[in-house]
């Protein structure tokens, strides 16, 4: 302090000044720093980059989470699925995706071979880094940019990345992908929900996660687990009889697919009444199934409501005008493709925004 004092002292501005009040000024100044900031009242609408950030980057790859993070964001979205040696892998698809996966000749592969029958090191032996641009698919990503060498990563290495770029400052929403009508497709609910728990606590994050899945079977597995893990409850529209995972088929065996046997007539009819007692935290519904009503029901019930979209459904990646009817409604987050479309409309209405890195 002395040293410092002598330093100022030589600055001819600062040489009247008696050394005691320098000191007061110094002392004044570094205990001014330590106060807290106020914090941000403003309307908050959490954001998801879901799969990094797709309308941009390579989905659900380091690339795409580069680009999510460097976008903003509140958490990071993945899908994760297990390798025939047990590894947990980020990938959307149970069974390898022909609009986005290409062979070691770099030509898109045309035999779907299920995920579960690869190694690890054979998976990464697949690019998943471009779009197959005469699919119907890559017509709702027109500004991803085509890269080459990106490959599906172990989800060790999505989390151990996002933790070095941020700090452990945003979360991590995953979901299990299964399919109860092709059991043999993948491990069982339990066998993929031990996987991944014993991957959250080696990481230390448990804390920081929301878990989805449609199959909640999964979701109960791992509630058994660990009573206090997030669990977010994905449902989409429309739930009517003979429609996939309706929840109001007169079918039990149709309507508890993807539940467990669990029947949202034993449960007041009401899929937000559902989600809360199988023990959710969230409830993620498709945003054009979502009503006012509905919300409101679910905000009664403790639960959290985020929304996601469906392209292939809506016809769009995003829609301003829905998104703008949510926001209003009061959800508490959107699970998005384009995470800097939205951000902007936060912005503009002085929400607060996540911070990019």
């Amino acid at each position: 302090m002395l040293n410092l004092m002598k330093r100022v002292k030589a600055c001819s501005i600062f040489s009247l000044v008696p050394g005691f009040l320098l000191l007061m000024l110094i002392q004044g100044c570094s205990k001014h720093s330590e106060e807290p900031v106020m914090p941000d009242t403003r309307p908050k609408v959490e954001v998801y980059a879901h799969r990094g950030a797709r309308s941009y980057a390579p989905e659900n790859t380091i690339p795409g989470y580069t680009t999510g993070l460097a976008i903003g964001t509140h958490w990071v979205d993945m899908d994760i699925v297990m390798s025939k040696d047990g590894e947990v892998v980020v990938s959307h698809d149970i069974r390898l995706n022909p609009d986005i996966v290409r062979g070691l000749d770099g030509k898109f592969i045309t035999y779907r071979k299920v995920v579960k029958s690869l190694s690890l090191e054979e998976i990464k032996q697949y690019d998943v880094g471009r779009l197959d641009t005469s699919s119907a698919y890559s017509k709702f990503f027109p500004a991803q940019a085509g890269m080459d060498g990106v490959h599906m990563p172990a989800l060790r290495e999505v989390i151990r990345y996002v933790i070095g770029k941020t700090n452990y400052k945003v979360g991590f929403q995953i979901e299990f992908k299964t399919d109860p009508e092709h059991n043999d497709w993948t491990y069982t609910p339990a066998e993929f929900a031990a996987a991944l728990y014993s991957i959250l606590v080696g990481e230390n994050i448990v804390g920081l996660c929301e878990i989805q899945s449609f199959d909640w079977r999964c979701l109960y597995e791992l509630q058994k687990l660990d009573q206090h893990i997030k669990t977010a409850y994905l449902t989409e529209w429309d739930n009517e009889p003979g429609t996939p995972n309706s929840f109001f088929d007169p079918d039990p065996a149709k309507a508890g697919l993807w539940t467990g046997g669990v029947l949202v007539k034993d449960h007041k009819n009401s899929i937000p009444q559902m989600v809360k007692d199988m023990g959710g935290a969230c409830w993620e519904p498709e945003d054009v199934e979502l009503s006012k009503a509905t919300l409101d029901e679910a905000h009664k019930l403790g639960l959290k409501v985020v929304v996601w979209t469906w392209p292939e459904h809506s016809g769009t990646v995003f829609n301003p005008d829905l998104v703008s009817e949510l926001i209003d409604w009061g959800v508490d987050g959107i699970i998005t493709d384009d995470p800097g479309m939205l951000i902007s409309m936060l912005a503009a209405r002085n929400y607060q925004l996540p911070a990019r890195y």
